[in-house]
């Protein structure tokens, strides 16, 4: 990478595998301004992994926007489930791994988190609503059925460590969403979660939806959900 790229730490290291997203989520605005998926090579990305474990490094993170679709645009029947297992055998100490949609979580996946001691028991899955009616307005492509199923497969792993994200008051969110969104947080019992009001993203979908939720409704929902995300995560 030369003198374009410079690392913060001598630690941990971050490592892209896969750049722009194919998901087209009707609040995200990242298709268009990152493009399409575009998965790095496996052969280059364990090539740069054996260098920073030569260097010393400790720790790496996969990146991408969904590191879950890693592989699904190129031609080598290779996925992520395969990367994460051929990072692990590498020995470097500890992996990480950053962002995944619920939507390719595959079993074979889990089962190499489960697997190697030196991937982290620690998985960022964002949920963005508990309401199943919501989750189709923004294109997540899973119920909320669905998402608690993945959910009790993970938490069945040894000290798993779980976070989220939720958007508060999409377009056309009802009390009654709303307390989907509640009922689930109370349900999975995050171990921490980021939770963000919606706005709009111009060009998005999303953004030229009816029904977009006056602010008061949305602040008074946003406390409501605050207050019970930071009480189950001090708890857990």
């Amino acid at each position: 990478l030369g003198d374009v790229y410079k690392r913060q730490s001598t630690i941990k290291a971050y490592v892209n595998i896969i750049y722009g997203c194919d998901k087209f989520c009707t609040y995200c605005i990242v298709p268009y301004t990152r493009g399409k998926q575009r998965s790095r090579r496996h052969q280059d990305i364990l090539k740069e992994v054996n260098e920073l474990k030569d260097e010393g490094y400790q720790e790496v993170t996969l990146l991408g926007q969904n590191v879950n679709a890693y592989g699904k645009d190129l031609d080598d029947n290779y996925g992520m489930e395969d990367l994460l297992e051929d990072v692990a055998k590498t020995g470097i100490p500890r992996i990480r791994f950053v962002t995944s949609h619920p939507w390719d979580f595959t079993d074979r996946m889990i089962e190499v988190i489960a697997k190697y001691p030196n991937i982290m028991k620690s998985v960022h899955l964002p949920v963005q609503s508990g309401s199943s009616r919501i989750l189709k307005l923004m294109g997540r492509r899973y119920t909320k059925e669905e998402y608690i199923s993945l959910f009790d497969k993970l938490r069945k792993i040894p000290n798993m460590h779980i976070s989220t994200d939720i958007i508060v008051g999409f377009p056309g969110e009802t009390e009654e969403d709303f307390e989907e969104t509640m009922d689930i947080v109370r349900k999975v019992r995050y171990d921490s979660a980021f939770t963000f009001i919606y706005s709009k993203r111009t060009g998005t979908p999303a953004a030229i939806m009816g029904d977009q939720i006056p602010e008061d409704v949305v602040k008074d929902r946003f406390n409501r959900l605050l207050h019970e995300v930071q009480t189950i995560s001090a708890e857990q």
